[in-house]
């Protein structure tokens, strides 16, 4: 494995079911004695109560084997991430101070879902405002680079470009975890049915998830990728969030800090 064992550890997810992308990953650390903390910055409950998305998240921690004193909820509103940017960053830069962590995991910034890419820019700004450098890796869920015939969409895999991909190969029982907290997610069997598609057992033991570091440079002004992005495409008639609104919410939450 090449993470270290011996590292602090903080996983920051937009979404309860985000989790079971870095799954396999995240219980080959918690096997190997790892420090293992998790956050939600939502519970996902747009359109099932919250209650049962949280209740659905526990079950799914039960399966990981991570200890309900390692979990975070921050309960911020569910596609209410871009809005409420400013009051998020100060939440999660309370947050690393406590768990003051060695390696930050979190969403990939690739145009997917406006939470998901608000999360990316949590681990950078939070970083930012402590004057910490914690090590930041991201993993991917979906964006709107694939072929045509995929109608666009690109599951378990990065936008074109950027750092170089990492994998760690699953072990059988990372790999039974993996998929027994896919099935926790009664709820969002819709998409746990793709995530199970795109993470068959072969390559899962071959090669494992793709997660990489996160660029220094990286600019949250910019579009992640050329071309229209995911939420625009697919999602926008109920989300109803562009692009240049979260681009806005980056440059409040930065003037903020200063």
């Amino acid at each position: 494995m090449n993470l270290s064992p011996h590292a602090r550890y903080l996983f920051l997810f937009a979404h309860p079911d985000d989790e079971v992308v870095i799954s396999g990953t995240m219980k080959l650390l918690v096997q190997a004695g790892a420090e293992v903390h998790a956050a939600w910055t939502t519970s996902g409950d747009k359109f099932v109560k919250r209650e049962i998305r949280e209740s659905e998240l526990q079950r799914s921690m039960d399966i990981l084997g991570l200890d309900e004193s390692r979990l975070n909820l921050l309960r911020y509103p569910d596609l209410g991430m871009v809005a409420m940017l400013e009051e998020a960053a100060e939440s999660a830069t309370s947050l690393l101070s406590d768990i003051k962590p060695d390696i930050v995991f979190s969403n990939a910034y690739e145009g997917g879902h406006p939470d998901h890419d608000a999360v990316n820019f949590l681990a950078y700004e939070s970083s930012a405002r402590l004057g910490v450098a914690p090590d930041l890796f991201e993993f991917p869920l979906y964006n709107g680079t694939g072929t045509f015939f995929h109608w666009k969409w690109r599951i378990n895999h990065f936008p074109p470009g950027g750092p170089a991909v990492l994998h760690n190969p699953l072990s059988d029982d990372a790999m039974l975890c993996k998929y027994g907290m896919m099935k926790a997610y009664s709820t969002q069997r819709l998409y746990m049915v793709p995530a199970r598609l795109a993470s068959p057992r072969a390559r899962l033991a071959r090669e494992g998830e793709p997660y990489r570091p996160c660029p220094t440079d990286r600019d949250h002004t910019a579009p992640p990728h050329p071309g229209q992005l995911n939420y625009e495409r697919w999602f926008n008639s109920f989300m109803k969030i562009r692009f240049s609104d979260f681009r806005a919410a980056v440059i409040r939450a930065r003037r903020a800090r200063k």
